[in-house]
């Protein structure tokens, strides 16, 4: 739209116009303050023939600042709220790395906080350090089973606040007090179109069988491997 036509078409969020006295509108406009906001956003003058009735100046440019003012706020707003979110890896990282490619981009709802392993050479390691995020090493071989090596990842996720747990390439089954304390807040990427190939051969299992269209699943994890929604 033009600017005439925003003019004519919005009332530009002016509720009402109150014309009084050119001595008295410092006065009049302070006592409104008071109880309400209020702006001096014009003058009567005498009219000339050939003239338009009304005159309206710089809107265009107000809008245009507006809307700017908008775009930054909304960016702010969308910062502060973002869901804190931990990775956990054991090899390469590749998934890894295109989650961290996802919430760069200034519309992510997403930050990654932390990024765990369960290997101390895994290359995944060497790359979220490098793109400046938190990394801790949890070496499932040095606990005596999965619910204590858990609980050792449990608490290194409370430390960063993590609101969300994304497996990306992670070779352990959590237990089943993990999955219960996370539940709901745990993803897990599938190479496969669930509930169809679970397991950790599902490439194989698709070949194999001859199926025409496959794909992968991003699901919540459960309990049972591969079961989640």
């Amino acid at each position: 739209l033009s600017e005439e036509e925003m003019a004519r078409t919005f009332n530009c969020g002016i509720g009402a116009v109150l014309i009084v006295q050119k001595e008295l509108a410092g006065k009049v406009l302070s006592d409104i303050r008071r109880h309400e906001e209020a702006w001096l956003i014009g003058k009567v003058m005498h009219h000339q023939a050939g003239s338009a009735h009304v005159e309206v100046k710089n809107l265009l440019q107000a809008l245009q600042a507006n809307r700017l003012q908008s775009f930054h706020s909304k960016q702010i707003k969308l910062k502060s709220c973002k869901t804190r979110v931990g990775v956990l890896i054991s090899g390469t990282g590749t998934n890894m790395e295109a989650l961290i490619a996802s919430a760069k981009k200034p519309n992510s709802s997403a930050e990654i906080v932390v990024v765990i392993s369960n290997k101390a050479d895994a290359e995944g390691l060497k790359k979220a350090e490098r793109d400046g995020i938190p990394t801790k090493v949890i070496n499932h071989k040095d606990y005596s089973n999965r619910i204590e090596f858990d609980s050792a990842m449990d608490q290194v996720l409370r430390e960063f606040s993590v609101e969300l747990i994304c497996l990306a390439g992670f070779m352990r089954i959590l237990s089943g007090p993990f999955v219960s304390k996370w539940e709901g807040k745990i993803l897990n990427i599938h190479p496969s179109l669930l509930p169809s190939f679970k397991g950790s051969n599902a490439h194989k299992l698709v070949l194999e069988a001859g199926v025409r269209v496959t794909g992968c699943t991003v699901h919540f994890v459960a309990e049972e491997v591969d079961a989640g929604a």
